[in-house]
């Protein structure tokens, strides 16, 4: 079964990224593609005790990498951060981890003009993994936020259709892709 891997840089997973993932989720979930998650503040790091646990939390993030059909990172965005979270998960993965998989950038907060400054932050990790271009980004500032009452927040439907669109392009990049290596296959018979 194909899947996209999302591996979050957010400091809490029930911030307005955890509810990000649930909406990307229902958009795959429409597509027959399962959503997996990987939260970088899950990362048990700092204790020379933990070494075992993080070995083996590395281990099964690098055995989903390896297997995801896409991966999609998501972390919040300021002018003045550096994704540290996400950046201390990716540096532990092994070089070209992401080779041949599309990835998409999910950025939350902050201004349109913190992607860039974000990407700069990740070119050089993103590189190391095999990863020459990000094939869509996406920027959810507080503006594209729906919250009434005490309700959860919820995203505006331009938000969930520039999500589903950014998804579109990396479906359409995977098929193009499936269906170069199945003429080779049948040109090789």
């Amino acid at each position: 079964m194909s899947y996209f891997l999302s591996i979050t840089g957010s400091q809490t997973k029930f911030s307005k990224s955890g509810f990000l993932l649930r909406t990307t989720g229902s958009i795959l979930e429409q597509r027959a593609i399962e959503l997996r998650a990987i939260h970088a503040v899950d990362l048990p790091v700092g204790e020379i005790a933990n070494r075992d646990l993080t070995a083996q939390f590395i281990a099964d993030t690098t055995n989903q990498v390896l297997q995801a059909t896409a991966i999609l990172l998501l972390t919040p965005a300021t002018k003045e951060s550096v994704p540290t979270l996400l950046l201390t998960l990716l540096e532990r993965l092994p070089d070209n981890s992401f080779f041949d998989k599309p990835v998409l950038l999910f950025a939350t907060g902050g201004l349109p003009a913190h992607v860039p400054v974000l990407e700069r932050a990740l070119r050089h990790e993103l590189h190391r993994l095999g990863t020459t271009t990000i094939a869509a980004r996406v920027h959810i500032g507080s503006g594209n936020w729906i919250t009434v009452g005490n309700d959860r927040p919820r995203l505006s439907r331009g938000a969930e259709t520039e999500i589903a669109h950014s998804i579109e392009i990396v479906l359409k990049g995977i098929r193009l892709k499936e269906c170069k290596d199945f003429s080779r296959e049948l040109a090789k018979r």
